[in-house]
């Protein structure tokens, strides 16, 4: 990171983390934000680790939609019925959210999250991985079964992944450092997305189960990484380098022992900025989840695309949707969250508005995906850096559960559009599509308006003169600090 201070305040600086005298606030010292941070080399290091350990996550959530269509056909399952299946599997993921944020804010902070993290990501990647043998997956209802209690520790995984990296990274690069950290689900389910159809395609479709058994493994190494990186005294020098360069580590004080006040659930629950990141979460991935859901089918039916084509161009979004991810990310740092996400929402709605116009040849179907991508995700990461920098001091686990939970409710889009597409005279009918495309872009515009009136701003310019109807102090804002 780029500091603009002198070199006497450096040096003074310098010495007083050598010495253990106390660094003048974070705040006080003049700084000029660099577009790329350089920050400590650990902090880089974190943000790699728990990128990789949050792609196997978002992997492991996709091989389901990888491999459906050897699933439908094995189990002939109708697209209702199956519409239905992957809605309740995408909740799954909220159940356990704010318990499980509770428990693992209770078990530690920064580096002492592995603690509670390794029994997590050990019951997504065991399940995962359970799903491959066949003589456990005869059946229908257990495919389906193990599916939901693998989304239900990956929900609690995502919380406790998002927020280490937070942990990990200086307060006035979070958006960066989240978004970056995000940008593991449209690109690691692409590499997933990759390996999975390199493995039907070398023992056929029949062999889905393959997919499962085997992609999940591949957390094994990543997470030991990650468990022998995360340590003390790096945890240490990420605070004292942040320190000496002027900067505000998320935690100040020894992370394995920092616990938020008793009631901090309740608290968070009548916090306007964390509930209007969790409603805006909610709403976001309606979105994301309603446009996998619609746009395969939109291609093959209306726009008489083959299967096999619809597949490969439908997931154009993922290439602007990391780089979206960062970029809204960064600037979310500069110009504010709330700012950032009035101006996401908003061109999420044109792009998806435009969808509709997908099936007028292959130029327009990429450049519509590339438009919209640049949004799809990019919501994600400044959602939870609101809730992290609304948060109190220990409990930003809790907060980041609420949003989550929030946001995986969203997961019932698919069965709403599939309504609205029946409505509208079903999968060959382009009026039903275009319906559910109206639904999800009313949504959006209602999701904007209540982060216009019911937020405010925790950093840039415009803290603290944006217009709200609730107070600051409501959304544990009101301090002068960064948070």
């Amino acid at each position: 990171m780029s500091v603009d201070v002198s070199k006497k305040s450096a040096d003074a600086s310098a010495e007083a983390v050598a010495g253990g005298a106390p660094l003048p606030p974070p705040a006080a010292a003049a700084k000029k934000l660099s577009l790329i941070p350089r920050a400590a080399v650990v902090s880089w290091m974190a943000l790699g680790w728990l990128w990789g350990v949050y792609a196997m996550n978002a992997i492991g959530r996709e091989i389901i939609n990888r491999v459906s269509p050897a699933i439908i056909d094995e189990f002939k399952i109708s697209a209702s019925r199956w519409g239905l299946y992957v809605a309740i599997i995408t909740l799954a993921i909220s159940a356990f959210a704010i318990p499980g944020g509770s428990w693992a804010d209770k078990g530690g902070h920064g580096w002492a999250r592995k603690k509670r993290h390794i029994f997590i990501a050990a019951g997504y990647t065991l399940f995962g991985i359970l799903t491959g043998f066949g003589w456990l997956t005869t059946a229908l209802g257990a495919v389906l079964a193990l599916n939901i209690i693998k989304n239900m520790f990956g929900g609690v995984g995502e919380v406790i992944e998002v927020t280490s990296v937070a942990e990990w990274w200086p307060d006035e690069y979070r958006g960066f450092a989240q978004g970056a950290h995000h940008s593991a689900y449209p690109w690691g389910s692409l590499l997933g997305g990759l390996l999975i159809a390199a493995i039907l395609g070398a023992y056929g479709a029949a062999n889905w189960r393959l997919a499962y058994l085997l992609v999940p493994l591949i957390m094994i190494p990543v997470f030991i990484g990650y468990w022998f990186f995360a340590k003390p005294n790096r945890y240490k020098r990420y605070q004292t380098k942040t320190r000496a360069m002027g900067m505000t580590p998320m935690m100040e004080s020894d992370a394995a022992v920092t616990t938020a006040a008793p009631g901090a659930l309740g608290r968070s629950l009548k916090n306007p900025n964390i509930l209007v990141a969790a409603f805006a979460s909610f709403v976001g991935i309606c979105v994301y989840a309603g446009m996998g859901y619609w746009l395969a089918p939109y291609l093959v039916y209306v726009g008489k695309y083959s299967i096999a084509a619809a597949a490969g161009w439908s997931v154009v979004f993922a290439i602007t949707g990391g780089l979206g991810q960062i970029f809204w990310g960064t600037l979310s740092d500069k110009i504010g969250r709330k700012v950032t996400l009035l101006i996401t929402f908003t061109w999420l709605a044109v792009g998806v508005f435009l969808m509709q116009y997908t099936i007028n040849g292959v130029a327009w179907l990429i450049v519509i995906q590339l438009f919209a991508g640049c949004a799809t995700n990019a919501v994600f990461p400044v959602l939870y850096s609101l809730t992290t920098d609304s948060s109190e001091k220990g409990a930003a686990g809790i907060g980041n559960s609420i949003t989550l939970f929030g946001l995986y409710i969203g997961g019932v889009a698919p069965y709403v559009l599939g309504i609205f597409i029946g409505l509208g005279g079903g999968w060959h009918a382009r009026a039903g599509f275009v319906y559910g495309l109206w639904f999800l872009v009313g949504m959006l515009a209602i999701a904007a308006l209540v982060i216009l009136f019911f937020s405010r701003e925790t950093r840039g310019p415009w803290r603290g003169k944006d217009f709200s109807l609730v107070s600051m102090k409501s959304c544990n804002v009101d301090s002068d600090a960064i948070r």
